[in-house]
């Protein structure tokens, strides 16, 4: 019988939402030891085999693709109260397969100081791939609900050209929407130009806003700035999908009066299922490599 690729290893998941439960459950599947701290508030049976809590020692710490804020916390959506970093330290000794989508740096250096292989997760291109799908058919949803206009020959604006938006673009094009991408980088403009989008830069953003009737911002840093915001019309709807805190000048819009909101860990919300799933394989395959330069 062939042995399970995890069989003997200590998995702890710190935090996360339903996509970190589906992942323990496939983990345990693949042969580990599973614990899952910060989900007293989940509502939904869990694996008995799941162990709840942190445990003494762990050879794989999971932290979820949000990861750490800067106040040190991680990101959980079940838990009772905030789970902070410092609650792993007994976890963190030398060889630790550590996994994280964001960290603050000076944690990050930390953690490579004292010999933990840190993995950050929001960088591997294969997680952006599999999160564009789930992240796109939620933001759609929640567009197509709360507006009063359809998408079909309406003006729809995609800030940022990565999976994501390409993943939007594609989508909203298809239900008849003139697409305008805003991106910086000259092969990201030549790319959506080829493939029949209008596309502008940054700086000349302003001059077309006037026309737009849905916003999807994905780069994680100040775009939409408030006199950018203060060209757009009235009943313009915001999705901003971008990491925490979005690239939406927020206060400058609710001056305005516009509908805007950041929507963050939409496959979560979306397909917990379906990325957990996908999440196991690609976590899993990162600890065979580990594995094997060990």
């Amino acid at each position: 019988m062939q042995q399970r690729p995890l069989t003997g290893l200590d998995v702890a998941i710190i935090g996360g939402d339903r996509r970190e439960v589906v992942l323990a459950e496939e983990f345990i599947k693949k042969g580990a030891k599973v614990w899952l701290y910060g989900f007293a508030q989940y509502k939904l049976p869990i694996n008995k085999l799941i162990k709840q809590g942190i445990p003494a020692g762990a050879d794989i710490i999971i932290l979820p693709l949000p990861g750490v804020l800067n106040d040190h916390s991680i990101y959980s959506a079940y838990a009772a109260e905030k789970i902070y970093f410092t609650e792993l330290n007994p976890l963190l000794q030398a060889d630790v397969l550590l996994f994280c989508g964001r960290i603050p740096e000076h944690l990050r250096q930390s953690l490579q100081e004292q010999g933990i292989r840190l993995i950050i997760t929001s960088q591997l291109e294969e997680l952006a791939v599999i999160n564009a799908v789930p992240t796109a058919e939620g933001v759609l949803e929640i567009a197509l609900r709360e507006s009063q206009i359809t998408l079909n020959h309406s003006s729809v604006l995609i800030t940022g050209f990565g999976s994501c938006a390409q993943q939007l673009a594609r989508v909203t094009a298809a239900l008849g929407a003139e697409v305008t991408i805003a991106a910086r980088k000259r092969k990201d403009l030549a790319t959506a130009a080829v493939l029949g989008y209008k596309a502008v830069t940054f700086d000349k953003l302003a001059e077309q806003m006037a026309d737009i009737n849905f916003i999807f911002n994905t780069v994680p840093a100040l775009v939409l700035t408030k006199d950018i915001l203060a060209k757009a019309q009235k009943n313009v709807l915001i999705y901003d999908i971008a990491s925490a805190p979005g690239g939406t000048d927020f206060a400058a819009a609710r001056a305005l009066g516009l509908q805007a909101a950041l929507l963050p860990g939409l496959p979560g919300k979306v397909a917990p299922l379906t990325v957990g799933r996908q999440l196991a394989e690609i976590y899993a395959y990162y600890i065979s490599l580990h594995k094997r330069r060990e």
